[in-house]
């Protein structure tokens, strides 16, 4: 993909991100917030919860830092520089913006059926952005890769971001709007980072 078009995309997303975060406290936000909770929600029980727990750990700082350190051992043991950069910038941009952005709106969280204890702000969803930054990085990595099976990694990166993200809603920490706009921001960073690092993750490939 061509710079321009990642740039393309990225204002797309910008103006994406600035819409949900202009009204999603508006009664259209709420509107959506309630119906697609009340999707979420519908699906209550023990071995779902159990389920959710599992991938809201998954989405935590310590969490993505440990799996953000062994990749980055694994691309430096692959002597993939520019793809070990990649990650780490894109990370760093993780753990910068998410705590910016959350102070930026302070937007107070869910009050109703929170299932887990949690404190701070709820716009945008930290672990939705901090998943779309992490896997979406992994799929930027794969797709300038010569491993094969790329298209079962794209899902399974998929996967974990769709389900880290939606159990912040099930579990009540977290409203639709916050993990949609965690997730646009998200891939904000990610298109930035590709930006940064244009033509360079093509210099070297993974193979296996």
């Amino acid at each position: 993909m061509s710079r321009t078009k990642k740039m393309s995309l990225f204002l797309v997303f910008t103006l994406i991100f600035g819409v949900i975060a202009y009204f999603h406290e508006s009664r259209v936000g709420k509107w959506i917030d309630t119906e697609v909770y009340e999707f979420i929600y519908a699906s209550e029980s023990f071995i779902t919860t159990a389920l959710m727990l599992g991938f809201t750990q998954v989405g935590e700082v310590l969490s993505m830092v440990i799996l953000s350190l062994i990749m980055i051992t694994i691309l430096m043991l692959y002597k993939l520089k520019f793809h070990t950069l990649f990650l780490i910038v894109a990370m760093l941009a993780s753990s910068i913006l998410i705590p910016v952005t959350k102070n930026s709106f302070d937007r107070e969280r869910p009050s109703l059926l929170r299932l887990i204890d949690i404190t701070g702000f709820s716009f945008p969803s930290g672990h939705a952005m901090g998943s779309t930054i992490f896997f979406g990085s992994l799929g930027i990595i794969v797709k300038n890769s010569g491993m094969r099976s790329k298209g079962l990694l794209y899902a399974l990166c998929a996967f974990f971001i769709l389900m880290i993200s939606s159990s912040r809603v099930y579990l009540g920490v977290h409203y639709p709007t916050d993990v949609i706009a965690g997730i646009v921001a998200g891939t904000m960073v990610v298109l930035v980072a590709t930006m940064i690092f244009h033509k360079k993750l093509d210099t070297r490939r993974i193979t296996g």
